[in-house]
Formats: structure tokens, C-alpha cells, sequence
């Protein structure tokens, strides 16, 4: 499986919230039920971008500044990949939504100088294995940090809960 993504970019600034930007803090109730992915997609970056919702396409990335999506419950994470989006590339965030995106399947790789680099609506393409971040547009390149294969290999079996379970059975299997 290829470890490199392309996209059309939807770039987003600085310090964007993600109970309060990024989805509605009020969808972030019960704990006890499965996530409503329709419901949360429709309310994603309602808030910041109106047209968003209307003209997101699967396999876009989202590109945006420092501290990204701070202050965020997991059901961030949800609803941005729920929209279609294949990845996220930023100044700067938490690891704590790294993990919690990573866990839902959705990549995130912090990418110092990627607001420099690429602008709204150009085509992104990155590698989670080595970290290459290249705009396809202009040609403009940047080194990250790339993913570990763990990583590659969570992201890569759809999130946490898929990548345990195929995990859990190979073990079966070999032990037999």
C-alpha cells in the first residue's frame, strides 16, 4: 500500500478550535453512543468557510497554521475525514489530535513552513514515510518528520480499532 497522498488543498489559518470551528461543541454530548459521522460532516468548518460542506470532494487535504484544532474531543477527527478528507497538514497542533486522528484513520502530518508553500486550491502531495511535503502546482518542496511504521501501518488498516484487531488475529493465526 502506497504511503503517499495527493489533494486538492482547502487551507485554514491560525489557531482554529476544534470544538468551536471546527465542528459545534454542542454534537460533543454522549459518550455511551456511536458517533453520528452524517451529522458531524455537516456541521465540519461550518463555522469558518460556508462553502466548505458544499465543495469538499473525497481524497481533498486540509492545510493550515499553527495550533490546529486545539481544544478537540475525538469526534473532530470524525468529522473531518467523515467530509471525505484523505489528509490533514499543519504549522503546528497537539500530538493529543495527531493520535486521536490517527486512531480514526485519518492522517496528520506537522509540516513547519506548509502555509508558505501551497495556497487554496492547489494540489498537494505528501509522503508519510519519508515526510516530503510537495506542492504539485509550483514544484516547491519542505522535509517533516515522516510517520513511524506504526503509524504507516495504523492509518494504513483504516485506525486504531482495525489495526489492533488484524493484529490480534495474525497472532491467533501464528500461534496455531
Amino acid at each position: 500500500m502506497t504511503t503517499q497522498v495527493r489533494g486538492r488543498v482547502w487551507k485554514f489559518g491560525d489557531n482554529i478550535s476544534g470544538d468551536n470551528g471546527i465542528i459545534e461543541f454542542g454534537m460533543v454530548r454522549d459518550y455511551t453512543k456511536p458517533y453520528d459521522e452524517k451529522a458531524l460532516a455537516e456541521t465540519c468548518f461550518k463555522r469558518i468557510r460556508l462553502e466548505f460542506r458544499s465543495q469538499v470532494k473525497e481524497g481533498d487535504i486540509v492545510v493550515a497554521g499553527r495550533n490546529f484544532a486545539h481544544h478537540n474531543h475525538p469526534q473532530v477527527g470524525v468529522a473531518i475525514k467523515a467530509c471525505g478528507i484523505r489528509a490533514i497538514v499543519v504549522e503546528s497542533t497537539d500530538t493529543s489530535f495527531v493520535r486521536k486522528s490517527l486512531n480514526v484513520g485519518l492522517p496528520v502530518l506537522i509540516a513547519p513552513g506548509i502555509t508558505r508553500l501551497i495556497a487554496d486550491g492547489e494540489q498537494l502531495e505528501v509522503d508519510f514515510a519519508t515526510g516530503a511535503v510537495r506542492n504539485a502546482t509550483s514544484g516547491t518542496s519542505l522535509a517533516s518528520k515522516p510517520y513511524s511504521a506504526r503509524m504507516i501501518a495504523i492509518w494504513q488498516s483504516g485506525g486504531l480499532v482495525e489495526y489492533l484487531r488484524q493484529t490480534v488475529d495474525a497472532a491467533r493465526v501464528a500461534a496455531q
